[in-house]
């Protein structure tokens, strides 16, 4: 073979290889743009399907007048309440587990799902009769489950919005604003509800020295009359840390 030859052979190899190599460029980004599409089909998926649960059942919300859970309790015995809250996404059933990893990841229906449901620690009084209530839920975005629970960390939002809703079986309870805090998720104080009274020091010094916009004269009223009245503890996880946990704290008046 003359040298000409071998250089257009060669030429006809690069050639070659460049149009492989552009190939495998344009296959590679193929590949990574369907990928996006479907991390943001996955996410839109993730976080449509508890909007989609909650418009089915709000169509079965109780009426605050007289609420019955027939309905609801027919769906799933597990259901203990109903949670509004004003001026934000929260308007939902309450779940009790046997313990507290069953409504982790299962929604009302007991289906697997990753946002979970809006549950009461499983050492609470599910008739919301006891002076401490602790109730969990995802922190999501796009105002589902428990992700409006920082809101109450601006001042403005606390300002215009300070009540809610709870209802259990035959009874409705108006929430008022407490106080809202950062806490680590290991605070006893908080997350061990049999160990701190409402009424405990304890508990009020935890208030005054973590909370922001603590009302005052509502503290001193669980101080007072303990037998009257009741802290509602709204938990869900912070984005800031992993191991941090924005707590809302809200008060009824049991009857």
């Amino acid at each position: 073979m003359t040298e000409k030859n071998k250089q257009g052979m060669g030429s006809i190899l690069l050639k070659l290889l460049n149009r492989l190599l552009d190939g495998a460029v344009l296959l590679t980004l193929l590949v990574t743009a369907l990928y996006c599409v479907y991390c943001i089909w996955d996410n839109n998926t993730i976080y449509d399907a508890p909007l989609k649960l909650q418009q089915e059942l709000r169509k079965q919300r109780p009426k605050e007048e007289s609420p019955s859970f027939e309905e609801l309790q027919r769906l799933n015995p597990d259901v203990a309440a109903w949670l509004t809250l004003e001026g934000t996404g929260i308007d939902d059933p309450i779940v009790q587990g046997e313990d507290n990893l069953e409504y982790l990841n299962k929604n009302v229906y007991g289906e697997y799902a990753l946002a979970g449901s809006i549950f009461l620690d499983s050492r609470c009084d599910r008739t919301f009769q006891g002076a401490y209530q602790l109730v969990y839920g995802h922190h999501m975005e796009k105002h589902r489950m428990f992700g409006d629970l920082d809101r109450y960390l601006e001042e403005d939002f606390v300002e215009e919005h300070t009540t809610g809703t709870l209802m259990v079986p035959g009874k409705t309870y108006p929430l008022t604003f407490l106080a809202v805090m950062k806490v680590d998720a290991a605070d006893s104080c908080i997350f061990e509800p049999q160990d701190c009274g409402p009424d405990s020091d304890v508990f009020q010094q935890t208030v005054l020295t973590k909370g922001q916009y603590v009302r005052k004269e509502l503290l001193e009223k669980l101080s007072e009359e303990p037998d009257s009245w009741a802290v509602l503890a709204l938990s869900t996880c912070s984005s800031e840390k992993e191991e941090e946990r924005i707590v809302v704290l809200m008060v009824y008046e049991r009857k």
